[in-house]
């Protein structure tokens, strides 16, 4: 199942760069390499009372098309990890943990507006944005914890996974994300992003799960250097 949404968003991708590249100019490919902390909103305040970010590393590559001299199309599609961790500290020696892990393939097709000529030389401004459709690759909810045993000690452990993709688990995630940052004369993007989910992680509605980020990026248009 996975390999073959894996197929079908790569396609997908192609096709809109075929397409693209038929009908506007292409300016350069664009490398975006981030650091992000994951989280997410919800209901359940057992999880939201003792969330702790969670450090994860996004890699994507896309095409930048320019529309005028300010503004440019740029599709991306990108490798991300979401998901949280908490933890519960149930005794000076006793914990309840919980960690999603959720990989997605992103399909971004984001617009960048550059305060001054894109085209141009030197330092600028730059404000991106866009949708994304996230199409899970793998994900699962991992429970873990040390617990009282029947002997009265603190050594019984918990380690289980609770649900998976399709079972318990929404494979599909979409919402929004944007950046700011400065453009280095024609070659680097640097700046920070958030990023926000609409559905949720969750397929039973009692619990509601939304995944969020907040990181720092560097961008490379690398044509530019050729």
């Amino acid at each position: 199942m996975s390999i073959r949404i894996l197929k079908s968003a790569i396609f997908i991708l192609l096709l809109l760069s075929n397409n693209l590249n038929a009908q506007l100019k292409r300016d350069h490919s664009i490398f975006r390499f981030g650091v992000k902390a994951v989280s997410v909103r919800g209901n359940d305040s057992n999880v939201s009372n003792n969330l702790s970010l969670k450090p994860v590393i996004d890699v994507g590559f896309g095409i930048n098309y320019n529309l005028s001299k300010n503004l440019s199309f740029q599709p991306e599609i990108h490798y991300t990890p979401r998901g949280f961790s908490s933890k519960v500290q149930t005794t000076d020696s006793t914990f309840f943990a919980n960690s999603l892990e959720l990989h997605y393939l992103d399909i971004c097709p984001n617009f960048n507006y550059i305060f001054g000529n894109q085209n141009g030389f030197g330092t600028k401004i730059s404000i991106w944005g866009g949708p994304y459709l996230g199409i899970g690759i793998t994900g699962r909810n991992v429970i873990s914890g040390l617990g009282i045993s029947n002997r009265g000690k603190a050594d019984s452990t918990i380690n289980y996974v609770s649900a998976k993709f399709g079972n318990g688990l929404n494979r599909i995630d979409y919402g929004f994300n944007v950046g700011i940052g400065l453009q280095i004369e024609k070659i680097t993007q640097v700046g920070i992003a958030y990023s926000m989910g609409f559905n949720n992680v969750a397929d039973n509605r009692l619990y509601q799960y939304y995944n969020q980020s907040i990181g720092v990026f560097i961008a490379v248009l690398f044509d530019d250097l050729f």
